[in-house]
């Protein structure tokens, strides 16, 4: 796997680790979908959108040296998250906006998640119920 990669696999899985506690114990906390669902939408960006995202997560990544004395995609979830909440307080626009997007695509693809295995789990129950009469 490569460093852009690396690095957007390692936002996810501290994404879905502090913001989606509350889904894990229900749904077995699979990382690999988010990260597979984020890449594909990076895939899906014109190409002219693409190359500055890829730049930005690697000098993202990059900056975990500096704050941490190790890339970002190395470290800790603790540090991870440390330099998530230090860039998304940024005063830089593009520092927040890049966690923005990553937060945002994590939590649409969880949550989105989330609700089809409610769906699932209500509908089984159902159908439970109504044999059971």
């Amino acid at each position: 796997m490569g460093e852009f990669q690396s690095t957007v696999s390692a936002l996810c899985y501290s994404i879905i680790q502090e913001r989606c506690r509350s889904l894990q114990s229900d749904l077995g906390f699979p990382h690999n979908d988010a990260v597979r669902f984020v890449l594909g939408q990076h895939g899906r960006m014109t190409a002219h959108m693409r190359f500055p995202l890829i730049v930005l997560t690697l000098v993202f990544d990059w900056w975990g040296l500096v704050r941490f004395g190790g890339l970002f995609h190395r470290l800790s979830h603790g540090q991870r998250w440390r330099q998530i909440e230090a860039w998304q307080a940024s005063s830089f626009g593009f520092c927040r906006d890049l966690m923005r997007f990553y937060e945002s695509l994590v939590l649409f693809h969880e949550f989105s998640r989330f609700g089809e295995q409610t769906a699932r789990d209500e509908q089984s129950e159902s159908v439970r119920t109504r044999t059971a009469a």
